[in-house]
């Protein structure tokens, strides 16, 4: 069995990490195996590759501004390949892809209809202000490993939209996706946030991996 895709989908700061980081370490405790992959990552590279400055812009707490929208395209060809690597030699568990876009419609359509149609999808959302100081919290924070610094001019200029409507009513039937899409409005405590992420853990482990503790547990039987 291939790893499972799991689409982690929201604004920066509106909890996509933390969901991220808690489905994965469930899926380990089940002792399924627990992969993450994200644009971010890639994005930093290419930022870091470029010499002459045309699509990136440095900015403060190590980040970075894309000038150049293209590359959010190529980001996510990019990703797609690495995750298709990635399931050629992992099995029976999930892989997260994280990524953050003000228009989920535009880049979903990066991604070949094979890849989206068995995905899971877990939208966060979370209003502009909440987003920006949940960033700033976090690059403050000795715990944070990666800050993800991302700037107020593109938070305010380029993550505003709001992708509730589109994400909730239309993402599935347009990609043909037919597993499950789940959206939770973060804008409350931390606890409720881990405790959606549980059922739809929960959602996931039962739908696609109770046919393999079924065949672990006959061939325990098997062998008593």
């Amino acid at each position: 069995m291939m790893l499972v895709k799991v689409f982690v989908l929201g604004r920066p700061g509106s909890g996509k990490t933390t969901a991220i980081h808690h489905l994965l370490n469930l899926a380990q405790q089940r002792d399924y195996s627990a992969f993450s992959i994200d644009d971010y990552s890639i994005l930093y590279r290419m930022s870091r590759d470029e010499r002459y400055h045309e699509q990136f812009r440095r900015t403060a707490y190590d980040g970075f501004d894309v000038l150049d929208l293209s590359v959010f395209d190529t980001a996510l060809q990019n990703l797609e390949q690495q995750v298709q690597a990635m399931s050629a030699h992992a099995s029976n568990g999930i892989i997260t892809i994280e990524f953050a876009r003000n228009d989920y419609a535009q880049a979903l359509s990066q991604f070949s209809a094979d890849f989206l149609k068995d995905a899971y999808i877990f939208f966060v959302d979370a209003d502009l202000e909440t987003c920006i100081e949940r960033i700033y919290q976090r690059v403050a924070s000795p715990r944070t490993q990666s800050g993800h610094f991302v700037s107020d001019y593109i938070m305010h200029t380029y993550y505003s939209y709001d992708n509730w409507s589109y994400v909730s009513t239309q993402l599935m039937s347009v990609y043909h996706i037919y597993k499950m899409a789940q959206t939770f409005r973060n804008t409350g405590s931390v606890s409720h946030l881990l405790a959606q992420v549980e059922r739809f853990a929960e959602h996931i482990f039962l739908n696609e991996f109770k046919q393999l503790a079924s065949a672990d547990q006959l061939k325990q039987l098997a062998h008593a």
